[in-house]
C-alpha cells in the first residue's frame, strides 16, 4: 500500500465510524472500537482469544479495500435487498396504506376490550413486515394509535410500549420480515420461500402473545373499546384504499416464483406508483386521466419492444391502469364520496425522502457491522467463538441457548435489527449449529432475540421515538415495550428444541399435520401461561402460588416431549380452574356486599 492508499483507508474508516455515531448512536461505535482494539492487542491476550495478526496496514487494507470489511456482505445486502424494500415501504406509506391498515385493524378490533391497542398491534405488524425500520414503523403508526390508546384509558408509557413491541416484532412477520428474510438468504442455504414458511408460525404465535398481553392489561384496568359509531366502515375502507394491498401480493408472488429480489420489488413499486397516481386522477378528471393512462401504457410497451425493457414492467403498468379504472368505477357504484389519497410529485418526493432517511440507519449500521465481521474473520474469532460457547456450555443445549440469549440482548442494544442479525449470524449462530441445532432454527433464534434487543432498555430507540407522541418518559416506555414483547420470550427455546413448528424443508415428511398441530397447540398454551406469569392476571390477580405455577407450566413446554406436554396441559387446566373458582368467589362476595348495602 502507498501512503495515499493508507491515508484514504484511514479517512474512510473514520468517516464510517463518525456517520455511525451521528445516525445510529454510540452503542455500535463502542462495540466497533472494542473489536478494533481487540485486533491490535490480541497478541497480548491468553488463548483462546490470542492471535498474531495485528498489522496496521493489513487492517486498513482489509477494512477499506476488500470485501472482507466495510464493503462485505452486510453492506452488499443492504444495497441490494434492504434499501429497495425500505423504498417500497416508504412509497406505500406515502400513498396512505398505513392509515388503511390502521382503519381496518380498528374496524376488526376497535370495539372489543382494549380495542385500540389490539388494532395498533395488528396494523403495526402489517406495516412493520414491509418497512424494514422499527423506529419508522413505530412513529408512523403510533401517530394514530397512541392517542386512541390513551383515550380509552391506557397509561402513556403503556401506550408507547405496546406500539414499540408491535412495531419491532413486525420484522419477524412474513412476507418481508423487515428485509431479514433476504439477509438470511445470504447466511443460510435456504430459499426465500423456505425462510418465510419456517418463520410464519413463530411470528403468528409471537403476535398472539402480544395481543394476549394487551387483553390482560385491558382486563386488569377495566379498559373498554371504542364505540361502534366511532369506527370507519370496513367495506368503505377496502373500496377506497384496498387496491393498495395489490402491490404487496404481487411482490410476494414474484418472490415465490423465483424472481430476483430487486426485480420483484421493482415490479411491485412500478405497480404501486401507477395505481396510486391514476386512481386519484381518474376520480378527478376521468377523460384526461384515461388519455394520460393510455399514453403511459403505449410508452411502456414501446420501451419493451424497441429498447428491450422487461415485459413485466409494461404488464405492471397495464394492470395498474386497469385496476385503477375498476376502483374508480366501483367507488362511483357504491357512492363513495371521499376521494382516494392524492399521490403526485410532492407525495413521491416525500416518499423518496422518507426512504433515504430510513435507509441511512440501516446502511451505516451495516457498514460498521462489516468492520466487526472483518475483525472476527481476520483474527480467527469466527472459528474460535463457537468452540468457546460449546465448551463453556458443555453438552447442555439449554445452557448454550441461555448464553446465546444473553449475547443477543447485549450485542443488539441500540442497533437496527438488520445490523444485529448480521453480527449474531456471524458470531453466535454457528455455535448453535455446532451443537446440532438446524441452521434455520439457529438463525431464527438469533433473529428473534436480536429483535427483542431493539426493545431492551436502556437503549431502546423505538421507545425514544414514540415517547414524544405518548408524552411519556423514554426509559419507562422502553420497559413497557420490553414487557409486551416478552410474552413469547421462551418461544425460540421451544422451536429450537422441537423444530416441528418450523416446517423445515430437510424434515419434510418427518411430521404429519396432526403432530404439527399438537406442537403448535402446546407452544400456544406455554405462551399463554408465560403471559399470565408476566401480567400476574387472568380472570383475577394471581396469587404467588398461581404465578409460580404459570411459570412452571411455561417452562415445562420447552422440552417438547409427549410426557412434558401432558404435564404442561394438566398444570394449565388446573391453573385455569383455580382462576375460575376464585373469580366466582369474588363475584359472590361482591353480591353479598351489595345486598348488605
Amino acid at each position: 500500500m502507498t501512503f495515499i492508499d493508507l491515508l484514504v483507508g484511514i479517512v474512510l474508516l473514520l468517516l464510517v465510524i463518525e456517520a455511525t455515531r451521528r445516525v445510529v448512536g454510540k452503542p455500535l461505535v463502542i462495540i466497533a472500537c472494542i473489536f478494533m482494539t481487540y485486533f491490535f492487542i490480541g497478541g497480548f491476550l491468553s488463548p483462546p482469544f490470542r492471535h498474531t495478526r495485528a498489522n496496521f496496514q493489513q487492517f486498513i487494507y482489509e477494512m477499506g479495500y476488500t470485501t472482507s470489511g466495510i464493503f462485505s456482505t452486510p453492506l452488499s445486502v443492504s444495497a441490494t435487498y434492504v434499501f429497495i424494500f425500505i423504498l417500497f415501504g416508504a412509497i406505500l406509506e406515502a400513498t396512505g396504506a398505513g392509515k388503511m391498515f390502521i382503519d381496518l385493524a380498528l374496524r376488526a378490533f376497535g370495539k372489543y376490550k382494549g380495542g385500540p391497542a389490539k388494532a395498533a398491534v395488528v396494523s403495526s405488524g402489517m406495516l412493520g413486515s414491509i418497512s424494514g425500520s422499527s423506529v419508522a414503523n413505530a412513529v408512523t403508526t403510533g401517530t394514530f394509535t397512541i392517542p386512541l390508546m390513551k383515550k380509552v384509558g391506557f397509561k402513556p408509557q403503556v401506550s408507547g410500549g405496546i406500539e414499540v413491541a408491535a412495531s419491532s416484532s413486525g420484522q419477524l412477520l412474513p412476507p418481508i420480515m423487515g428485509a431479514a428474510a433476504f439477509l438470511m438468504i445470504e447466511y443460510t442455504p435456504y430459499t426465500y420461500a423456505e425462510i418465510i414458511k419456517s418463520a410464519a408460525i413463530p411470528a403468528i404465535l409471537s403476535y398472539i402473545a402480544i395481543l394476549f398481553m394487551v387483553h390482560l392489561e385491558a382486563s386488569k384496568h377495566h379498559i373498554t373499546g371504542l364505540p361502534k359509531e366511532a369506527l370507519v366502515s370496513g367495506r368503505k375502507t377496502l373500496i377506497q384504499h384496498g387496491y393498495l394491498i395489490l402491490p404487496v401480493i404481487v411482490l410476494v408472488y414474484f418472490l415465490v416464483q423465483g424472481k430476483t429480489v430487486p426485480n420483484a420489488a421493482f415490479f411491485a413499486i412500478i405497480l404501486l406508483l401507477v395505481l396510486a397516481s391514476f386512481t386519484h386522477r381518474l376520480r378527478e378528471r376521468f377523460g384526461a386521466g384515461m388519455l394520460v393512462a393510455g399514453g403511459v401504457a403505449v410508452i411502456a410497451f414501446a420501451l419493451h419492444y424497441f429498447f428491450a425493457w422487461r415485459l413485466e414492467v409494461a404488464v405492471m403498468v397495464t394492470i395498474g391502469i386497469v385496476v385503477a379504472l375498476l376502483v374508480v368505477l366501483l367507488q362511483r357504484g357504491f357512492h363513495i364520496q371521499s376521494a382516494p389519497v392524492r399521490f403526485g410529485l410532492r407525495e413521491l418526493i416525500s416518499g423518496l425522502e422518507m426512504a433515504a432517511r430510513n435507509s441511512l440507519t440501516v446502511v451505516v449500521a451495516c457498514a460498521t457491522a462489516g468492520i466487526l465481521i472483518g475483525v472476527i474473520n481476520l483474527t480467527g474469532l469466527s472459528a474460535k467463538l463457537p468452540t468457546i460457547i460449546v465448551n463453556f456450555a458443555g453438552e447442555h443445549l439449554l445452557l448454550a441457548l441461555v448464553f446465546t440469549l444473553i449475547a443477543c440482548l447485549i450485542l443488539g442494544l441500540g442497533l437496527p435489527t438488520t445490523a444485529t442479525y448480521v453480527i449474531l449470524a456471524a458470531m453466535v449462530a454457528p455455535a448453535l449449529v455446532q451443537m446440532g441445532v438446524p441452521i434455520m432454527a439457529a438463525h431464527l433464534f438469533v433473529l428473534y432475540y436480536g429483535i427483542l434487543a431493539d426493545d431492551t432498555p436502556p437503549i431502546n430507540l423505538p421507545a425514544y421515538a414514540v415517547s414524544g407522541i405518548a408524552k411519556s418518559e423514554p426509559i419507562r416506555t422502553g420497559i413497557q415495550g420490553f414487557k409486551f414483547d416478552s410474552g413469547a420470550l421462551l418461544l425460540p427455546f421451544v422451536f429450537t428444541t422441537n423444530t416441528a413448528i418450523l416446517l423445515l424443508p430437510e424434515q419434510a415428511g418427518m411430521y404429519n399435520w396432526l403432530e404439527i398441530a399438537q406442537y403448535i397447540f402446546t407452544a400456544l398454551v406455554g405462551i399463554l401461561a408465560f403471559v399470565m406469569f408476566i401480567q400476574n392476571y387472568l380472570l383475577v390477580r394471581l396469587t404467588i402460588i398461581e404465578r409460580l405455577l404459570a411459570l412452571v407450566t411455561a417452562l415445562v413446554f420447552i422440552h417438547g416431549s409427549s410426557m412434558t406436554d401432558i404435564i404442561g396441559v394438566f398444570l394449565f387446566v388446573v391453573l385455569m380452574a383455580w382462576q375460575v373458582i376464585r373469580k366466582r368467589n369474588s363475584e359472590v362476595e361482591k353480591d353479598h356486599e351489595l345486598n348488605k348495602q
